[in-house]
């Protein structure tokens, strides 16, 4: 694998787009008129797991998929879970240890939602352990193996059923993918029946739909959700990150709270309950 070294960015234009988030207004009505228009135009609002498990809910000729990787800012999940819970519609969350906040996760699944460990395995050991150039990659993939089985472990211990596990990607080492330890094994290896990015690959999707972190709101490549729900495309998977559709004061301290405390280790929950309500509440869409 080589030596690794570690960026640290200081680019004052990323800066400025992170503070563009903080003073912008939070979107969660926006998602709640995309949920509405899917379902407007006969679309079914599944989970991600339930797609990949259930073979009826895929012969369904208009399905929008639903998934959450939650990588910063934990209470702004409970917004769009109302959003979800109001409208009928579930969906398959994926927490990383600095995020798995134990009151979120509960309330998560009050809502009936899935709950799947949002692993960095590999890019949390390459920051944290400067590999030498004599290091194999099979040495360090085999050992990044075992560790993640531990974690998939924990996280069932602590909360609950954990049939699905997602790889989190690093900017840090952007040359390091975590999915790295899941392709040539399978999840299986590491007690899931699922991972979200891999078992995707069997199927054929319509479009891929990610959100983007820009202040005003923006998909991926430009899309347009509305135009391929017009369209019929299918089917759909919306990828959402929670963080992305909050703004105000709320990202702002969940931000500088992160950078306060130690790194989270593996196997704990969040150390600071980060569940108050600090989102403002979602006025429903005309």
């Amino acid at each position: 694998m080589g030596s690794i070294s570690v960026r640290n960015s200081n680019d004052p234009t990323r800066t400025r787009r992170r503070l563009s988030r903080t003073f912008s207004r939070s979107r969660f009505g926006d998602y709640r008129r995309l949920l509405r228009r899917a379902l407007g135009e006969g679309y079914a609002l599944v989970s991600l797991e339930r797609f990949l498990e259930d073979g009826a809910v895929r012969d369904q000729p208009r399905t929008l998929i639903l998934r959450h990787d939650v990588d910063q800012h934990p209470a702004s999940t409970l917004a769009l879970a109302d959003i979800e819970r109001e409208l009928g519609a579930r969906a398959t969350w994926y927490l990383r240890w600095r995020t798995a906040d134990p009151a979120v996760i509960a309330a998560l699944r009050a809502h009936g939602a899935e709950i799947g460990l949002h692993y960095e395995t590999l890019t949390r050991y390459a920051l944290t352990h400067p590999l030498a150039p004599r290091a194999s990659s099979d040495e360090v993939i085999a050992a990044c193996r075992v560790a993640l089985r531990a974690e998939v472990d924990a996280f069932r211990a602590l909360f609950g059923p954990t049939n699905s596990i997602c790889a989190h990607g690093d900017t840090r080492v952007p040359w390091l993918r975590n999915l790295a330890l899941v392709e040539g094994t399978g999840p299986e290896t590491f007690g899931v029946a699922h991972d979200a990015n891999l078992s995707l690959r069997r199927y054929r999707l319509g479009s891929w739909l990610t959100d983007r972190s820009a202040a005003e709101g923006s998909w991926k490549d430009g899309q347009d959700p509305f135009s391929l729900l017009a369209a019929g495309v299918s089917p759909i998977l919306c990828l959402t990150h929670p963080n992305n559709w909050v703004g105000g004061p709320a990202l702002w301290r969940d931000r500088a709270l992160a950078a306060a405390l130690p790194s989270p280790v593996p196997g704990r929950p969040c150390r600071v309950p980060r569940t108050r309500s600090d989102a403002p509440p979602v006025a429903a869409a005309p």
